[in-house]
């Protein structure tokens, strides 16, 4: 979707691999300048307050930590993008946790482009910079204009976090890491002023043309959900694949899920400069002995994910040292106002189950409460199952790293069912409903879980 990088990263790459790395700035430097962007020229974002360009015909509204020139819009339209990436600012700080006021005095230059070969005409936009939605570079960011303002909005603040971590980390890291930091820190609620950012959008009319989810649920309806291996060994380039830019953002989306990630991720931030390769084989080291338990999360976060998705709700509590199931029996209760729960227990291949479920929740409010038993509420359907239902899921404890990830194997429960566990693997269970919907909910089942013979 968004081809974005500080350099040309094919050369960088070149000269670090020649192990030139102590020369990145020069690099840089003679880079921009075949762009005709010569160092000691205000135009590339040195000087965000200044115009590049003579041309009166641009429009330009100016913020705090914006600049922005355009040849479309209204004064109202490019005044609520300002103020949508002024007020993305801050959040930013706190989100990337730099220390406070770091940003106080950072500024970028934007160009909001219609026609892109008007800009190219004027100067503001180099001849060989080829992009299909939006590009960045040091204190300066180029961005198409889209059929939302929602959608022009977010490729805005997405190459603004890629300006930001040049600035602030001198790269942004391989396409897996910084797109997905770019993608969670420019998807967002409302906007000006009282903009919210890292949000997972509640509905498809928040987010016009942003289209993300339908490539995830079309990935899913096709059996090619990438493996977590597949997403970090992505291409340098995307070339605007905006399914790609889907799985990165759920990669950081899991990532800042779980606490005891999200210190190794906002590390990361700083190791950007890393050749791609050696970034990922120090994030892959870092995570080996957890690496069996994150790729059940994001098995379970790719085959659940959509509108409404709750992060806190969501969070499903698994460990390395969960015991294999030896007792004869095993008891738990699953609330309704969850996501998907774990036994705490693993299962071997070969056991036979019998589950017994019993009890009423709740799982609407108004006009009253719509009471559910296992079986869940047939005269309602969420997600194409009654409403209510008590569904299971076969979730493996072994890694998979193949290209694809194998479909997760799930069942429903009306009161009793004898089950075959065919792999090594956890049992999860939750409540049927719309994902936005959990938190009306009440109650829950009980679960009785035996061997069989």
């Amino acid at each position: 979707m968004i081809r974005s990088c500080s350099f040309r990263k094919s050369v960088l790459e070149t000269l670090l691999k020649a192990q030139f790395a102590h020369v990145i700035v020069v690099a840089a430097a003679s880079i921009f300048a075949l762009f005709g962007l010569a160092a000691n020229r205000p135009a590339w974002g040195q000087d965000a307050a200044t115009p590049p360009t003579g041309r009166s015909d641009y429009q330009v509204a100016r913020g705090t930590h914006l600049t922005l020139q355009s040849d479309v819009g209204t004064d109202e339209s490019l005044k609520d993008l300002v103020e949508s990436f002024d007020a993305a600012v801050p959040q930013w700080e706190r989100m990337l946790k730099l220390p406070a006021g770091t940003l106080d005095h950072w500024k970028v230059r934007a160009y909001l482009m219609e026609q892109p070969d008007r800009f190219r005409a004027s100067g503001d936009l180099p001849q060989t910079l080829d992009f299909k939605h939006g590009y960045a570079m040091p204190g300066v960011v180029w961005v198409r204009l889209q059929p939302s303002q929602y959608y022009t909005r977010h490729l805005l603040l997405h190459e603004g976090v890629h300006a930001l971590a040049i600035d602030q980390f001198g790269s942004t890291g391989p396409s897996w890491y910084s797109e997905g930091v770019a993608e969670q820190l420019s998807v967002h609620r409302d906007q000006g002023r009282t903009i919210q950012l890292g949000t997972v959008p509640g509905s498809k009319s928040e987010v016009p043309y942003w289209g993300r989810f339908k490539l995830i649920e079309q990935a899913r309806n096709d059996a090619k959900i990438p493996s977590l291996a597949t997403v970090m060994e992505l291409p340098t380039d995307l070339r605007g694949d905006v399914e790609s830019y889907g799985w990165c953002w759920l990669v950081s989306l899991l990532f800042n899920q779980y606490p005891e990630y999200e210190s190794l991720w906002q590390q990361a931030a700083r190791d950007a400069n890393d050749l791609p390769e050696a970034f990922t084989q120090a994030m892959r080291r870092k995570l080996e002995s957890q690496w069996p338990i994150i790729n059940a999360r994001w098995r379970l976060l790719t085959e659940t994910v959509d509108y409404g998705f709750d992060l806190q709700r969501e969070q499903v509590d698994l460990s390395i040292r969960d015991p294999l199931f030896r007792q004869s029996e095993l008891n738990l209760n699953v609330s309704a106002d969850r996501g998907w729960q774990s036994t705490g227990v693993r299962f071997a291949p070969g056991t036979t189950l019998t589950i017994t479920a019993t009890g009423q929740c709740s799982v609407n409010q108004s006009p009253k409460p719509w009471i559910s038993e296992p079986a869940g509420i047939t005269i309602h359907y969420a997600k194409g199952r009654p409403l209510g239902q008590l569904i299971g899921c076969m979730l493996p404890n072994l890694a998979d790293d193949n290209q694809y990830a194998t479909p997760l194997k799930t069942f429903t429960l009306d009161q009793t069912q004898t089950i075959v566990i065919d792999q090594h693997c956890w049992l999860l269970f939750r409540v049927n409903d719309y994902l936005g919907d959990l938190g009306n909910n009440q109650g829950g089942y009980k679960l009785s879980i035996r061997t069989s013979p």
